[in-house]
């Protein structure tokens, strides 16, 4: 009797693990693909999947804090505009202003709104980022709110790199110090270690990151520099510059030549500047919001192929740490030569 019991048992075993297998190869492509993401979300990379996938994938894998600097005479017009469109994409979205606003997620950092005040406002946030959020995230992405940012595209340019190495991205202007800073209307990103470091180390400092009335992106990346923070190389393959500190309208087709970008790029800019992963956009009016928005995340042109990619490889320390240290030379020793004397 044990014996039929126990041959029943069996019998209902296998016959259920063989309907799942056989069930698991009659999904469909999709099906299939879903199935592969969930079993990599653990540890491996997903390979050779659709890059709609992947970037589903990233979100998690990659996550990124946005702080966007705001007016509270902005907050019912730009603000919303953010949190409709590509605000939505951040892990968290912050809004940095001098008047709370709950329903919105706008922060008072406590510092009047002058043009000279946008430094100590900035410092205030990353404070209090720091403090709120400093160990929940991976990246940090300082913003305007007349900024556009393709999350998608600036995920898959930080994912090769770890959080833990001192490091920010962003359009490149040259000054006088060495490394230069990144627009802060292109929008910057720093990693998890970098905002550690400002936070330990250089708003403690007065000689390392003083207080005084010199533009936010300039004295950020003067302090960043001062604490050992790597400014990274962003653009494409190509040259090509991918956080844009000007509306799309100047900057196409061609690089502009006759306003106050050429003067202050870091890199020598290359004729075509349509890069084909752009990441941001500045300057950007309120109904482009939207227009945005349709031409990025709802248009679908008939015959486009739905294609397949791998990510790019992550960094091993050695790796990472050689990258570093080629970026640290580049930066000490770039004389913007390519500029022509006046």
């Amino acid at each position: 009797m044990y014996r039929n019991i126990l041959c029943l048992a069996l019998g209902l075993i296998v016959g259920i693990q063989l309907t799942d297998f056989l069930e698991y190869f009659q999904l469909t492509d999709s099906q299939f693909a879903s199935t592969a993401i969930t079993q990599l979300e653990e540890g491996a990379t997903p390979q050779l999947a659709t890059e709609e996938e992947l970037a589903l994938w990233l979100h998690n894998e990659t996550r990124v804090l946005c702080m966007v600097l705001t007016l509270p005479k902005n907050h019912q017009t730009r603000v919303r505009r953010v949190k409709d469109t590509w605000g939505r994409r951040c892990n968290k979205l912050i809004f940095i202003s001098s008047q709370e606003d709950r329903e919105l997620g706008v922060i008072d950092v406590g510092v009047p709104e002058e043009r000279n005040n946008l430094y100590l406002k900035m410092r205030k946030a990353l404070e209090y980022v720091y403090q709120n959020h400093g160990e929940d995230y991976d990246w940090f992405l300082k913003a305007d709110d007349d900024t556009f940012v393709i999350m998608e595209n600036l995920r898959l340019l930080l994912y090769p790199y770890d959080p833990e190495a001192a490091l920010y991205f962003g359009h490149r202007f040259r000054t006088t110090f060495p490394q230069g800073y990144m627009s802060g209307g292109a929008g910057y990103v720093m990693s998890r270690d970098a905002l550690r470091r400002l936070n330990l180390f250089a708003f403690n400092n007065s000689q390392f990151c003083p207080i005084n009335n010199m533009s936010e992106d300039r004295q950020i990346g003067f302090c960043l520099q001062n604490v050992g923070v790597v400014a990274g190389d962003s653009r494409d393959e190509e040259g090509r510059d991918r956080f844009l500190p000007l509306s799309l309208k100047f900057m196409l087709p061609t690089f502009p030549t006759n306003n106050w970008l050429p003067k202050l790029t870091f890199y020598e800019p290359v004729n075509e500047t349509g890069s084909t992963s752009g990441i941001s956009f500045h300057y950007v009016k309120i109904h482009e919001f939207e227009m945005y928005e349709y031409l990025l995340y709802r248009l679908r042109i008939f015959g486009t192929p739905l294609s397949q990619r791998s990510l790019p490889s992550r960094l091993g320390p050695d790796e990472l740490q050689n990258q570093l240290n080629l970026w640290a030379q580049e930066n000490s020793t770039n004389s913007n030569a390519w500029l022509q004397p006046n």
